[in-house]
């Protein structure tokens, strides 16, 4: 290649003018173009239009950047004469805006107040950079009501909570919240009782903080539980209801949800909703929205409620919106949900999203990026609002990806939208706070199923290239690249540390940021201890193992929200996906291998409640036994008599698996074993052993040993039925077995 071939090319790409840097807009913007350099970030701006532009748009812009001698922005709603010059470019949609900047000028044209408002929200979004790009954008938002609704069972945010909140969904173009906090008793328990004046006085400040950020304040009741259905509770559900119109709410809502039996009435709710149709909201014209929670508020409840609850309904006044999760409690919204539950309910639904909700599995943070939603589907609802976690500062990280899903789906990067979030939530620490968020994704095992499998990619990739081969010999870059991965979480943990305290969002969530430098450092623990027990040093392993194990045990007594009056404490678990079982995997995989061939210091280790071994199982003076054994299918029995034809019969290899740390259980006649419902497998090709789930915890209780399940399997104590064993629905069921060695 000649030389002048490689440099005038490069001497061309420096003749052309330098263009300023393209934001990263958030929501997505419908229709952008983006020009060259407009001018630098401006310290001032010159206002047109100010005196009949919407007054919380202006105050928005000159909040963040100070009226004066600056930059010519003009502001205004359609119909105003500061803008119409423009007025045939201002989308004719509802929150729609036009945006132009310019050299010359920067025009913000709102469709209506809410549009202006996110017009400016884009434009200090365009403005941020150092040097600002002219830019042409026509936008509105594609879902019409979108926000959050407060409605997690747990403590409830505080009052700076909830400022913070409405900020940002002001900023983000969200414009709902919802009001329903299980454990507001004004709410619930004392719905029927006015607010007394201090607590009113609070409400409306909140109120009046959100429609600042044009959010929607639907200010919610929940009377189901003990609705006597009469005019008396009717006519408190009015008195209180006007109590909150005179503090200033124009958005109202009514929860039947998580009511079941008589007070689940389809016929009945929808007469109250009527009720209150009629009574309040008809004589108030100015109400904006009313909404229903339904008792019937997920498919897979069908068959829990009346046959015609859905039915019953659907026959409310069509301007009642009615709330929906989804095909479960806790579920993605997707086109089919919404091809069944519309025409059930004769409207489009409100989607009530219980997610990153995590009251069900309080122990995780939600912090991985939104998926899971089908963009078509968004078209199909009358709103969309995600239930967050109890950690609302921590929720923001969903949320923000939340409001550019809904406002524009189609062009919607969940990847993209992470990013953006992890930038926008924490520029000064955005690579340690990515670090820890990528172990902060799954839900754990849970009782709605929902699960995330994108956690500690990197991390996930090195187990699945090296656990295999490291069990056979030691392979020092395995062992480092492992170190490393665990070091970069340890040092990005101790950097958030380092400014928890000041930091809102890393301060409520301190307590998992301790917990993940832990596993930073636990995991390059057992790196060492990998290199120690190939390398034959008996005391280097020891002495790490001995490090971990205590590391191991001050991670699981770390506490979250454990202050006095709390309605729930959290013990946080991180990487509990994929780190925290490689490495319980690992250790207990050495510790095996160590004990059978090294005698210093056993004593560290956990003792053993049975060793690996022969034994016959007694309870109440009868044995257990596999008198079909060769077939398949069936369950071990209790047998009065000793089998003294074919012992093998009522002998069981106990055998402790290192992989899980429990044990499985294998007749040794034919070598079936037992599985999690206490039977013989059916089928050995389609249901070969799993330690996963056929492995069983056996603890010592005196001189018998109970047994209960583990891994995938759940938790459930083993009992004796009349016939063998099984699961046991309560802990006191548990059986108390007799374990005799057979030598």
């Amino acid at each position: 290649m000649k030389l002048q071939s490689f440099i005038l090319p490069a001497l061309f790409a420096l003749a052309l003018p330098l263009q300023a840097q393209q934001v990263q807009i958030s929501p997505v913007p419908q229709n952008i173009v983006w020009g060259q350099k407009a001018f630098d970030k401006p310290a001032a701006v010159k206002l047109k239009g100010a005196s009949t532009a919407d007054a919380d748009a202006v105050a928005a812009l000159t909040h963040a950047i100070p009226a004066g001698k600056g930059v010519k922005v003009t502001i205004g709603e359609k119909g105003d004469k500061a803008v119409a010059s423009v007025a045939s470019k201002i989308p004719s949609k509802p929150e729609g805006y036009y945006l132009k900047v310019t050299p010359k000028e920067v025009i913000i044209a709102g469709n209506d107040a809410n549009g202006t408002y996110y017009g400016v929200q884009t434009f200090l979004q365009i403005a941020s950079q150092p040097e600002v790009m002219s830019v042409e954008i026509t936008d509105w938002p594609s879902t019409p009501n979108r926000g959050v609704v407060e409605g997690f069972y747990g403590n409830a945010w505080s009052f700076d909570d909830r400022l913070s909140q409405y900020e940002f969904y002001g900023r983000n173009k969200m414009n709902t919240y919802i009001y329903g906090p299980k454990d507001d008793p004004y709410h619930r328990g004392k719905w029927r009782e006015l607010y007394p004046a201090d607590k009113a006085a609070e409400m409306k400040a909140l109120n009046e903080a959100a429609k600042r950020h044009k959010v929607n304040f639907v200010w919610g009741i929940h009377p189901a539980g003990d609705h006597r259905w009469n005019e008396e509770d009717n006519q408190a559900t009015i008195r209180k209801f006007e109590q909150m119109y005179d503090l200033g709410f124009r958005n109202f809502s009514i929860f039947f949800d998580d009511v079941f039996g008589a007070q689940a009435d389809g016929k009945k709710h929808a007469e109250y909703m009527n009720y209150v149709k009629k009574n309040f909201v008809d004589k108030h014209p100015d109400i904006e929205n009313f909404i229903m929670c339904p008792a019937l508020y997920n498919k897979a409840w069908k068959g829990s409620f009346q046959p015609s609850y859905l039915e019953d309904i659907s026959v409310m006044d069509p301007s009642i919106k009615v709330m929906w999760t989804g095909n479960s409690v806790v579920d993605m919204i997707n086109v089919q949900d919404m091809e069944w539950i519309n025409p059930k309910i004769g409207r489009k639904a409100f989607i009530w999203l219980n997610y990153p909700v995590t009251d069900y599995c309080i122990n995780h943070l939600l912090m991985g990026p939104f998926t899971g939603n089908d963009a078509e589907a968004t078209s199909m609802v009358s709103g969309f609002s995600a239930n967050p976690m109890e950690y609302a500062e921590a929720s923001k990280l969903s949320l923000f990806s939340n409001a550019d899903f809904l406002w524009n789906p189609d062009k919607y990067d969940a990847d993209r939208s992470w990013e953006l979030a992890l930038e926008r939530l924490m520029p000064a620490h955005r690579d340690a706070f990515r670090e820890f968020c990528l172990y902060n994704v799954d839900l754990g095992q849970n009782t709605h199923r929902l699960r995330r499998f994108n956690e500690s990619p990197a991390l996930k990739a090195l187990i699945d290239k090296y656990e295999p081969a490291m069990t056979e010999s030691y392979m020092a870059g395995a062992a480092k690249e492992l170190s490393d991965e665990f070091a970069n979480l340890e040092k990005s943990s101790a950097e958030l540390l380092s400014v928890a305290d000041t930091n809102a969002m890393l301060k409520e969530i301190k307590p998992w940021i301790e917990v993940s430098e832990m596993l930073g450092k636990r995991g390059q623990l057992v790196a060492a201890m990998y290199g120690d027990i190939f390398s034959g040093n008996a005391k280097g392993f020891v002495d790490n193992y001995v490090a971990y194990a205590a590391l191991t045990d001050k991670a699981s007594k770390v506490a979250s929200r454990d202050f006095p009056g709390s309605i729930k404490v959290a013990y946080p678990m991180v990487g509990s996906l994929y780190a925290e079982p490689f490495l319980k995997r690992s250790v207990n995989r050495m510790v095996d291998y160590y004990r059978h061939n090294n005698d210093y210091r056993l004593d560290v280790f956990p003792q053993l409640a049975l060793e690996n071994g022969n034994y016959r199982i007694r309870l109440n003076g009868q044995w257990l036994g596999n008198p079909k054994a060769g077939t398949t299918g069936g369950r071990p029995v209790w047998q009065a008599a000793e089998d003294d034809v074919n012992p093998d019969r009522q002998i069981w290899r106990v055998t402790y698996d290192p992989e899980t740390g429990r044990y499985s259980i294998v007749n040794a006649k034919d070598g079936r074993y037992i599985n999690e419902n206490g039977s013989f497998t059916v089928n050995p090709d389609s249901n070969p052993f799993d330690a996963q789930w056929h492995t069983f915890i056996i603890e010592r209780d005196g001189d018998r040993y109970v047994i209960r399940n583990g891994g995938n399997a759940g938790n459930s104590f083993w009992k004796s039925d009349a016939e063998g064993i099984s699961k046991a629905s309560k802990p006191e069921e548990k059986a108390e077995f007799e374990f005799i060695p057979v030598k």
